[in-house]
């Protein structure tokens, strides 16, 4: 079984949790080959995983009969599967594969416009919240395959040894609470309502736990953030770490992840890293997050932009003293999500998309 894994980009930030997926494919003996945009991070990335490679310049992404390389090298290649992702490779890999004869089965990450997936044989959406998107779309149950994406389970879990040596080396005392919210710094992730949680929760006198909160990321809202942590008088307690290629020993040394998004998340990795690393998490009951979060379980639940609920989870959390139950659930959660779990679902997919054929 031979598998071409196409996608129309050079850059991707969750590059390395598919990659590993594709390496446990290999490892259970299935043949893959990746197809992906020149002149990025990602083909030198591919190279180094060892896992074969072409690229591809389409001539224009949004005329796909005009990209005529791509015939060429999927006849090269002889895959039995075409399998895409993002919408611009499920527009041009659907031409070709339809008039090729090859099926084509295309993973969905976020909630895309029905144009680019006509020619698909079969969707993938990655969490329930994209393929109740792609039902309104006009695709039904038997379109579609629910699978999700994966996390190495190994990578992330918790390093007590690490978590003692960070908050060491940051003068971070062991009985000390970290609040940690992490990605993207821009409106929709909605960081600027964890600070003004944060910032109800200064008031509260009861709790006499000392917490911080701590920000990892970068981008365009860094500033009004910054600026709105000094107007609720909260830079004694924040601490702005900026971009990290590296969020394992930020989660390690945390004790409770907090995701704001005011928009659905198609399926956040990063909640499901920090779940996998032992942390419980607070998020918004919206998109694919509701597959991760059992509520009040693994986890808890509030509704975008509801900072009051969000503080007093917050207040409940440090006045109580069952967080470590909370931790352990949330890593069985994400044992769910492993790469070997959804690496055999994806197995057994292709194979009953080449049984069909």
């Amino acid at each position: 079984m031979k598998i071409l894994h196409y996608v129309d980009e050079n850059r991707l930030v969750w590059a390395k949790p598919w990659l590993q997926l594709i390496k446990y494919l290999e490892s259970s003996g299935v043949q893959n080959h990746i197809l992906c945009r020149p002149g990025g991070t990602l083909d030198q990335l591919v190279q180094e995983y060892g896992i074969p490679l072409s690229t591809y310049r389409p001539f224009i992404s949004s005329l796909p009969h005009l990209c005529l390389g791509l015939s060429g090298l999927i006849k090269r290649i002889e895959p039995d599967i075409l399998h895409t992702r993002l919408s611009s490779a499920a527009m041009i890999g659907g031409y070709w594969g339809k008039r090729l004869g090859l099926p084509v089965v295309s993973t969905i990450d976020k909630y895309p416009k029905k144009k680019y997936y006509l020619n698909s044989d079969k969707l993938i959406p990655c969490s329930s919240a994209v393929a109740s998107h792609m039902r309104t779309q006009g695709f039904s149950e038997s379109d579609m395959e629910l699978i999700y994406n994966p996390v190495d389970i190994d990578i992330y879990r918790r390093d007590l040894t690490q978590r003692e040596n960070f908050r060491r080396k940051h003068n971070i005392a062991q009985d000390d609470f970290i609040i940690l919210g992490a990605g993207r710094f821009v409106d929709w992730k909605g960081f600027d309502s964890l600070v003004k949680a944060c910032a109800i929760l200064q008031k509260t006198k009861e709790i006499r736990r000392n917490w911080n909160l701590w920000l990892v990321g970068d981008g365009p809202e860094m500033l009004n953030y910054q600026k709105c942590v000094s107007a609720f008088d909260l830079n004694d307690r924040t601490t702005f770490w900026g971009f990290q290629s590296d969020i394992k020993p930020f989660l390690w040394a945390a004790d409770l992840f907090v995701q704001p998004s005011r928009e659905p998340e198609g399926f956040s990795l990063m909640l499901l890293e920090a779940m996998a690393a032992g942390l419980p998490a607070a998020a918004t009951a919206i998109g694919g997050t509701l597959d991760i979060i059992d509520d009040n379980q693994s986890g808890w639940l509030f509704e975008p932009d509801d900072v009051q609920n969000l503080a007093a989870i917050l207040h409940k959390i440090l006045l109580a003293d069952t967080l470590k139950n909370y931790s352990g659930r949330a890593e069985t959660k994400a044992e769910n999500f492993s790469i070997n779990t959804i690496g055999e679902q994806t197995i057994l997919f292709y194979k009953e998309i080449i049984c069909s054929r």
